[in-house]
């Protein structure tokens, strides 16, 4: 058993995140190691009514206090390779069942901080500290690539729907995903200023292209920018979307309201909408297609749709295990998307990972619209089973995660490859040779 590693300082200050709003950075003295983290923040359009507020009752400058005046002193001594006793310390400490006071951001970042000082000391890789036991398989999640943004993330006339989405299922690396994925980006770009005079090459939060599209047609040019990238060399991809439903819903006439293509549609209407699409483009991958009580709409498009889509929670299930149960329970996923700030802690994030594995549902360690260089969630997914990571294509902050990855690819002794692929996502796709 190695020796504790006891906490000596904990303090924090005020930085910005890629979109330049205020968040929290946390720094951690444990031993002789030394951990930094800095908050990510959901945009204030796409955060989820079930995840744990990002401050609480409190902003960013009242953040940094308390942690300066009431988690340093609680946490002061605690053992840092002991994120368990030092997570339930936090959730002490804030006195709520979901960081209503502190803010999930605030102990997110102070959790993630202590993970990496205990690594730092030990010498040893994040994943390694955070891994759910010291005999933990490390695979690498394949990369969701966001191509073409819209909805809350984006400004002008963008598509109504988030996120529009390649997978890439016969990559054999993490180096060789992260490639594909920037060629698809790529291409998609150059068929964008293409088809438009006026596409000045602008992007959403997250560096995917801001263009002046509808879904479908946001689709199609992707889908042409797959079939050109798969044609030269015969990578092939599943199209996905990221529809953040909760964000078109209007509780008072119990719609769907699209802006940008003038739909108003029924759930009953809206289900058939996603249904098509799926069929129509081969989608691998749905996110958030209903507003995020309707378990049921989730459930029947899962029997519509068969093995052949990834149905995925993000708001529906918010990183929390009373949600993600209610969702085996009906039905309604196959895949959900883990986020360490909504539910505030990195050994909350891995219990609810751990049950949705043990239940049968692939998981999605996701960066946030608001992001910053931290690159812990790679470690994470590389240590939990993550099947996929979502961290963008290109931007500083992103490629941050993916290169992390690759470093961990690179570092790997054989063992270490990419995730197998869930089953809706492999049917029909030729068998990855590991490298």
């Amino acid at each position: 058993m190695s020796k504790p590693l006891p906490i000596t300082s904990v303090s924090a200050r005020e930085v910005f995140d890629s979109r330049g709003v205020s968040t929290i950075e946390v720094e951690v003295v444990a031993g002789d190691g030394f951990g930094r983290s800095a908050a990510p923040f959901g945009a204030p359009g796409s955060r989820g009514e079930f995840e744990a507020s990002a401050y609480g009752s409190l902003g960013v400058a009242a953040a940094v206090t308390v942690v300066h005046d009431e988690i340093e002193p609680g946490l002061l001594g605690l053992d840092a390779s002991d994120l368990t006793g030092c997570d339930a310390l936090l959730r002490e400490l804030d006195g709520t069942a979901s960081f209503d006071r502190i803010g999930g951001n605030t102990s997110s970042a102070v959790s993630t901080a202590i993970a990496l000082a205990a690594a730092d000391a030990l010498r040893a890789p994040l994943y390694a500290v955070v891994a759910e036991s010291s005999d933990s398989p490390v695979t690498l999640p394949v990369p969701l690539g966001n191509i073409i943004g819209g909805g809350a993330h984006a400004m002008g006339p963008t598509p109504d729907m988030q996120e529009h989405l390649v997978i890439p299922v016969n990559a054999t690396s993490v180096r060789e995903a992260v490639a594909l994925n920037i060629r698809v980006h790529n291409e998609t770009g150059r068929l964008l200023a293409a088809r438009d005079a006026r596409f000045t090459g602008g992007s959403d939060d997250e560096r995917a292209w801001a263009a002046d599209l509808d879904d479908i047609q946001a689709l199609e040019v992707i889908q042409e920018a797959v079939a050109n990238i798969g044609a030269d060399g015969g990578a092939k991809f599943r199209m996905g979307l990221d529809m953040a439903a909760d964000r078109m819903w209007n509780a008072t006439t119990g719609r769907y309201v699209y802006q940008r293509a003038g739909l108003d549609l029924t759930p009953a209407e809206q289900l058939d909408f996603v249904e098509s699409l799926v069929h129509r483009f081969d989608l691998g991958y749905v996110e958030d297609a209903f507003e995020s009580t309707d378990y049921e709409s989730f459930a029947e498009l899962r029997r519509r749709v068969g093995d052949g889509c990834l149905v995925c929670g993000d708001d529906l299930l918010a990183t929390s295990v009373e949600r993600t149960a209610n969702g085996v329970r009906t039905g309604s996923v196959n895949a959900m998307i883990i986020k360490v700030n909504q539910v505030g802690t990195v050994t909350g994030a891995r219990e609810t990972n751990k049950f949705a594995r043990a239940h049968g549902i692939a998981t999605a360690i996701s960066h946030r619209s608001g992001e910053t260089a931290d690159a812990g969630i790679a470690h994470m997914g590389a240590a939990w089973g993550c099947s996929l990571i979502k961290a963008g294509v290109t931007g500083g902050e992103r490629l941050a995660k993916l290169n992390e990855l690759i470093r961990i690819e690179d570092a790997g002794d054989g063992a270490v490859g990419l995730a197998p692929l869930p089953a809706p996502l492999a049917s029909g796709t030729e068998e990855r040779t590991r490298p």
